[in-house]
Parts: C-alpha cells; structure tokens; sequence
C-alpha cells in the first residue's frame, strides 16, 4: 500500500503486538504513554510509519461558528468563534525563521520494534477519514511479521478517586479470548455507543487470523486539576502487558511516578474542601460500585470548584 512505509525488516518470529492512539482514548495519555513507555524500556526501534496525509482532516472549512453565551443575569447572547482558532486545531505545524521553513510536522503513525522482546509496538494518532484504508495498514504490517496476537491500550475518564485502584476493563471479538486474561481480575466492558478505530480493527481481527484484545483503564476526571499524564493508570496496563508478555520488566520508575503524583493530590486534597467533598463521593460511588453516579451532586461540585492559589503547588 502506498500509504504504508516499511523501511526496513526487523528479526521477529510471530511477535505480539500492542498499540496506542491518542485522541479518543487516551485520557491521562495512557494510551500514548504505556506505549511510548514499553518503546523507550526496551529499547525499540522504528522500522515502519504510515503516511499521514490522506488520513486527517487539516483544513476545516467554516467561516463562523454560532455559540451561546449566557450573561450573568442568565440572559443568552449570541456570539461567534474565529475560525482561524478552530482551523488552528485541524493544521499541521510548522517553524520558520528568518523566512526559512525549518520544520512541517504531521500527525505521526510509527511503528517500533524490540527483538530482544520480540514485539512490535505502534503509536500513532486516529485518523479522521479513510478508516479502511488505515486498518488495511496495520493489518498488513501485521500479517507481513507473523503477528498472531494482538492488544489495543486505552482509556476513559469517569468517576475514579485517585486514592483507589484503576480498574481494566476488556473487550474482545470472540469468547474465546477471554481466557488468557483470567489471572488479570479484569472486568468486561458494557456500552453502547460512538465507537473507536480499535473497535472496528477488532471486529475485522478474526477475518485475519488474529486475536485481539482490548485492555481499557480508568483515569480520574478532574476537569479542573492540572494532570496530562496520569501515570497511576500507565503503570496499571503496563503491569497488566508485563505480565501478559512475560516482558520481565522492573516498573519502579512507574510506581515512583505514581506515588509523586498522588501526593501532589493528596496535598490539595488537605487544602480545599470542596475537592475533598468530590473525592469522598467518588470514593463512596468507587466502593459499592455503583452503576450510575450521582451526575447533578458531581456537575455542581466540578463546577463550584475553585482551587484558587493551589493549581499552581
């Protein structure tokens, strides 16, 4: 496929393979992040990319976007956004100096490997168009080194306190592929609803002789905290892979990571009561596993929060 560039042909035999997007699943960045981790633990290294420019939308065409706003007296004003903002999300970017273009960046699909583990791993960004297309790309890596099996890493924020354990959750296409996740206590997910590029390359797996797992962890949803990276849930499906993989790896510097952060929140937990209000009903949802939360008492106290000075502690 024109779309696919394989510079070269590592030295595997019937490698796993695991996979992380950002974009739809990677709150925390723990999607990206436990990729981007197991390439830098072990030493993987590039030998494939898919070309990105048939694959995104990078131009969006509008000339204004209407927005309601409501005034302090809760009247509504109608108002518009500047679409040089919005197309700014959807542009690739560049550097310029001195009138020279030094850099042009596009959204990167690259795939590494590690012999040593014999595994593959890719990072990428979900493409916007051209699903087909896309999953044609990974499948054919996939086929062309022998790839048997195969897991997506993903995420979603939800009513998850930093003081308990991520939970995972798995999806598959077939029962049958239940089984090997039996020593993980994992859940199974239940939804209906807008789907993802790694649920599609799901269902087609079995049509290509592979088997595919979907490991998916919550993240804390803290709109109002300062966290990009939430490396509590990275270690969880690291450790869940590690296992998985018989990867061998030592993951303290994951547990330190972890540990900073939560003190961090803890710290702010002491300082702000209606931060602390939020996470004792987090915990109480969190501990009898309730189904649904109580979503108005959770929007006023998002809302109301005002964490003033301490953002920046």
């Amino acid at each position: 496929m024109e779309e696919l560039e394989i510079r070269h042909r590592p030295n595997v035999i019937g490698p796993a393979m695991v996979m992380g997007f950002s974009g739809w699943m990677d709150g925390g960045s723990v999607s990206t992040g436990t990729v981007g981790y197991l390439v830098d633990r072990l030493n993987a290294q590039p030998f494939a990319a898919i070309r990105p420019h048939d694959f995104y939308i990078l131009n969006f065409p509008i000339s204004t976007i209407p927005l309601s706003i409501y005034t302090s007296e809760g009247k509504a004003v109608l108002t518009s956004a500047n679409p040089m903002d919005i197309a700014a999300v959807f542009r690739p970017s560049t550097r310029i100096e001195d009138g020279v273009i030094r850099e042009l960046t596009f959204p990167k699909n690259e795939f590494y490997c590690s012999e040593s583990a014999n595994l593959i791993l890719f990072v990428g960004e979900e493409p916007h168009i051209r699903w087909g297309a896309y999953t044609r790309c990974l499948f054919e890596v996939a086929e062309a080194f022998g790839v048997r099996e195969l897991y997506f890493i993903g995420s979603v924020a939800g009513p998850l306190p930093h003081t308990r354990e991520p939970r995972l959750r798995a999806s598959v296409a077939d029962d049958r592929l239940k089984a090997k996740l039996a020593d993980l206590a994992v859940g199974y997910s239940e939804y209906e609803g807008p789907a993802s590029i790694t649920t599609a390359l799901s269902f087609e797996s079995p049509a290509h002789g592979i088997a595919m797992r979907t490991l998916v962890v919550d993240v804390p949803h803290y709109p109002f905290v300062e966290m990009p990276a939430y490396p509590r849930s990275i270690l969880k499906t690291t450790a869940a892979l590690n296992d998985l993989l018989d990867l061998g790896l030592d993951l303290d510097d994951l547990r330190r990571s972890s540990a900073t952060v939560e003190e961090r929140l803890n710290a702010l937990l002491e300082d702000n009561d209606t931060f602390r209000e939020l996470v004792v009903k987090l915990q109480a949802i969190y501990d009898r596993e309730a189904a649904d939360p109580d979503e108005e008492l959770l929007k006023r106290l998002m809302d109301g929060i005002d964490l003033g000075d301490s953002r920046d502690e």
